[in-house]
């Protein structure tokens, strides 16, 4: 009806986390109505975001620097929660529940697990012996797997795992879970089997 370059960047908008096709072309048409200079504003606002953003050097969270402030707080307790992006590190932050790290995973293919591998030995280096790594990763089918592969590596072997309680339902995605959930999934985690 549009035209291809209406659809293009429809699949475009599409590929943002919890964005349809409806809800993307409910997007373009907003986008389509603005005044141009809102959309220029828009995009440099954007693209500034961008540029002045990096991941922490140590544990993969956004930051405006190497380091983020989480990392720098030495106050926080020695365990690690392995979680799959920033996202998920905000939500268990506005929990008020977990005081200890982050580790982010980023993008896994649990096709090429190997892949994780270099986050594996990141992690390890994050870690000192009496670190305990919490698995916050989602309880998809690809999430177990990855948090298997996680505990059976022989790189962790030596320190205690745990993983959050099964409360959180399987196929969720932990993004989308409510503070309540988040705090009884982490004060019920429990080690898991190597």
């Amino acid at each position: 009806m549009y035209g291809n370059d209406f659809e293009e960047l429809a699949k475009k908008i599409k590929i943002l986390p919890g964005v349809g096709k409806k809800q993307s072309e409910k997007i373009l048409h907003f986008l389509l109505d603005a005044p141009i200079d809102d959309i220029n504003t828009f995009i440099e606002e954007l693209y500034n975001l961008k540029k002045n953003f990096q991941h922490c050097r140590q544990c993969n969270f956004v930051s405006r620097n190497r380091l983020c402030s989480i990392c720098l707080d030495d106050q926080r307790e020695n365990k690690i929660l392995v979680v799959e992006n920033s996202d998920i590190v905000a939500k268990f932050e506005n929990s008020g529940e977990y005081k200890g790290r982050y580790f982010v995973l980023g993008d896994f293919n649990i096709k090429n697990l190997s892949a994780l591998d270099d986050k594996i030995n990141q992690l390890k280096i994050m870690a000192n012996n009496d670190s305990e790594l919490i698995l916050g990763i989602s309880s998809t089918l690809d999430g177990l797997i990855v948090t298997s592969y996680i505990t059976k590596h022989e790189v962790v072997a030596n320190l205690k795992i745990s993983q959050l309680a099964t409360g959180i339902p399987f196929g969720a995605n932990i993004d989308y879970l409510d503070k309540i959930t988040l705090q009884q999934a982490l004060k019920n985690r429990r080690e898991t089997e190597k």
